[in-house]
């Protein structure tokens, strides 16, 4: 996949990502084996059904931040500060999300790491909070230290 930086990069799905891409694919009558997959065929198409091309990114952001202004509309009642901010949607905001999401959950640094392409484990760093950038420190000084022996 071609992303942030037009750099190229291998994403880390989970089963259900798995289970919609292919459903996805098979409703594009693409290929669903990655092994058949060309690098060419954009994973956005576009949003006409006999088009070959891929979506543009101002249409994506379009559809993106619509469905976030329903999601937010859809829970303002019971959740005032969550709905304002799915309102403000941004990729930046996303990413943060995944990343924040992720290690909490307890995803490795290095796997979040490489699926936001950062070049360094200390950017990705700064998505931790505070307990975790305490863990990481202590693991960090720990693997130093290891390293001079």
């Amino acid at each position: 996949m071609t992303g942030k930086g037009r750099k190229l990069a291998r994403v880390a799905l989970p089963p259900l990502a798995w289970d919609a891409l292919a459903h996805y694919l098979a409703e594009r009558e693409l290929p669903i084996a990655p092994m058949r997959w060309r690098p060419e065929t954009p994973v956005i198409g576009s949003l006409e059904a006999d088009s070959g091309s891929t979506i543009s990114s101002v249409r994506l952001s379009g559809v993106l931040r619509r469905f976030f202004l329903v999601a937010a509309k859809s829970i303002e009642a019971d959740h005032p500060p969550l709905a304002e901010k799915l309102r403000r949607p941004s990729p930046h905001w996303m990413r943060h999300t995944h990343a924040t999401h992720a290690l909490g959950r307890g995803a490795e640094l290095t796997t979040v790491r490489d699926n936001l392409r950062h070049a360094s484990v200390s950017t990705t760093s700064i998505y931790l909070h505070s307990d975790d950038v305490k863990r990481a420190r202590q693991i960090g000084d720990d693997f130093t230290t290891d390293r001079r022996r």
